[in-house]
């Protein structure tokens, strides 16, 4: 698996949850990059066993409410191979509810530069609603519009790192909250290398829109 460019890492048992359609949003990122002319691979956390590629997308939940696991079952192993992968300095996409999984693992949050806290966090019902692009200074971002029409979750009051880079944010309560961004930090003295996508709750969230922000956070990564 060498030459595999990305894995998607699909939530299930203790790393899935009741609100997220993981199977399907995982199944629509791995069309999105084989269509960008990308080697994908949909891996399940509990049923395929951690495979090395390029980068790592990790588009799955469970956070603090997660079914507990045995310290050596797949999770555990699929969440190790995500960080010895991210602490070797190979990219990393989080998306939507990633920022709440591999909760009892410290050094996550200092990966991704931020995290869903649970009692704290929260999002407004999803639907249709305009972001806003913070920076069009960043490659990701270059040529956007100013704003953007999602039908989404937009998820509000995580706890981000003064190291992330915003490039998507929204208002809620009157409060500007980052839903994307990027994230060069250092954990453990080693530099890491994520961009933090909380869209995508589900299926039909990655029209058009969502599908070239995927495109265009994985070319970053990749480049």
């Amino acid at each position: 698996m060498a030459d595999l460019d990305v894995v998607v890492l699909s939530g299930e048992g203790r790393y899935a949850d009741p609100w997220h359609d993981f199977p399907g949003t995982s199944a629509r990122i791995a069309e999105v990059l084989t269509e960008h002319g990308l080697t994908a691979r949909v891996c399940g956390t509990d049923s395929s066993e951690p495979v090395s590629a390029r980068l790592l997308v990790v588009n799955a939940g469970g956070g603090a409410d997660a079914i507990p696991g045995e310290p050596d079952d797949a999770g555990s192993r699929w969440r190790e191979a995500v960080l010895v992968h991210a602490l070797a300095g190979g990219p990393v996409l989080a998306t939507h509810a990633a920022t709440n999984t591999f909760y009892d693992e410290h050094r996550w949050p200092h990966v991704l530069g931020g995290r869903w806290v649970p009692g704290t966090s929260m999002h407004p019902p999803g639907g249709p609603a305009t972001v806003q692009v913070a920076t069009h200074e960043h490659p990701i971002t270059a040529g956007l519009p100013a704003e953007v029409d999602i039908v989404d979750e937009r998820y509000s009051f995580l706890e981000v790192s003064q190291q992330i880079v915003p490039l998507l944010t929204q208002v809620h309560d009157g409060v500007v909250h980052p839903i994307v961004w990027t994230h060069e930090g250092g954990v453990d003295g080693v530099a890491v290398r994520a961009v933090v996508d909380t869209l995508g709750h589900d299926v039909p969230a990655y029209g058009a829109v969502r599908a070239d922000l995927l495109r265009r956070e994985v070319d970053w990564l990749l480049r």
